[in-house]
């Protein structure tokens, strides 16, 4: 488009030149040829090459073209008179002559028809591209400026946009910077409160088995003492039993017989009791320790249960955490990006340089875009409608 417009801005003023060069060519000629006067020899070329409001040569041709008519009325009655006093004498050289005048005028007519038309067509041109070029250079600079409005308004929304982004993005980055470490902490935090209790019942759990072990070897030892001391205790008592009986068994043959049938029987008796006593002592103490072996895997498979439960309670919450706080890859790299840049805490924690040329860069702003010294163009402007005062107006008046 620039190109078409240079163009026709270089190539308009040789055209209209050369049109107006032919028509002062074309009225010379008629006029020389139809005229009583000779034309100038000396011609400015000068002078025809130079711009001419197309108003003023159609004017100019307009009064040509009337001098012209006028010339030929004056030759067509001096023609006339000349014939009417030589009428007799050259009648025939009349009719000629006005035959050759009544040619040369229709070819003269002719060539003005042809002559005012090409003209007329060369002016109209020329307007309409002179028209044409003034327009598109008028539209090329309403255009330019609305482009170059449209881009000053452009570049001051993304400043102020972009410095209101990268305010939130700082924001927003240390916002979940904070909430991350506290998450991390609490996820830390529950992580070994559930490894404290799991190791307290894993404690809990070894310290019963302890004790039942030991417990248990405990009445083992006891019991196996008590049979050792009824088996001596027994033994002893036969061997006095025995010594009495042979000692009164020189003296009372029956006392002995007696005596040691008590014996036998007093010891068939004790046996009796002590093994009777030995095996309720046995199944007491395999009751006790099958209550205790029962109650110990009770107890164990309640604090299995307990630490299953606990586990899947907080894979359950890390998953759903997990879940909770996933990011895509795209916000990953951007967060990590903000987070190798640097510590991030918003424009509160910003140099001087960094809040200086903030500052300037919106007094920029504010003066470009119309706004006051210290306003802030970062926010929405704040409009205010106020109704205007009307006179009451009273009916009964």
């Amino acid at each position: 488009m620039a190109g078409l417009i240079g163009f026709g801005r270089i190539a308009a003023p040789r055209i209209y030149r050369h049109g107006l060069a032919v028509s002062k060519r074309s009225m010379f000629t008629s006029a020389n040829r139809f005229g009583d006067e000779k034309p100038p020899k000396d011609l400015d070329m000068a002078s025809m090459a130079k711009k001419v409001d197309p108003r003023e040569a159609a004017a100019k041709k307009a009064a040509e073209e009337a001098t012209k008519k006028a010339l030929a009325a004056k030759k067509a009655r001096d023609e006339a008179a000349l014939s009417s006093e030589a009428a007799a004498k050259k009648a025939a050289e009349e009719a000629g002559a006005k035959t050759a005048a009544l040619e040369a005028a229709a070819k003269k007519a002719a060539a003005e028809v042809a002559a005012k038309k090409a003209a007329e067509e060369a002016a109209a041109k020329k307007a309409a591209e002179e028209a044409a070029a003034k327009k598109a250079v008028a539209e090329e600079a309403a255009k330019r400026a609305a482009e170059e409005v449209a881009a000053k308004k452009a570049a001051a929304e993304a400043a102020a946009k972009k410095a209101a982004e990268e305010a939130t993005a700082k924001k927003t980055a240390a916002e979940a910077a904070a909430k991350k470490a506290a998450e991390e902490e609490a996820t830390r935090k529950a992580a070994e409160e559930v490894a404290a209790k799991k190791a307290a019942a894993e404690a809990t759990a070894k310290k019963a088995a302890e004790e039942a072990s030991a417990k248990k070897a405990a009445e083992e030892a006891a019991a196996k003492k008590a049979a050792e001391v009824a088996a001596t205790k027994k033994a002893a008592e036969e061997a006095a039993a025995k010594k009495a009986a042979e000692d009164a068994a020189a003296k009372k043959v029956a006392e002995e017989a007696a005596a040691k049938k008590a014996a036998e029987e007093a010891a068939a008796k004790k046996a009796a009791e002590e093994a009777a006593a030995k095996k309720a002592a046995e199944e007491a103490a395999s009751k006790k320790a099958a209550e205790e072996a029962a109650a110990k895997k009770a107890a164990e498979e309640a604090a299995a249960k307990k630490v299953a439960a606990e586990e899947a309670a907080a894979k359950r919450a890390a998953d759903e955490e997990a879940v909770r706080t996933m990011q895509d890859p795209i916000q990953s790299l951007f967060l990590a990006s903000i987070r190798s840049s640097g510590g991030a805490g918003g424009l509160n924690n910003a140099s001087a340089e960094v809040k200086a040329e903030l500052e300037a860069e919106l007094e920029r702003l504010a003066k470009q875009y119309g706004g006051k010294s210290g306003e802030n163009m970062t926010e929405f402007p704040k409009l205010e409608y106020k109704d205007p005062e009307v006179d009451p107006i009273n009916i009964s008046q």
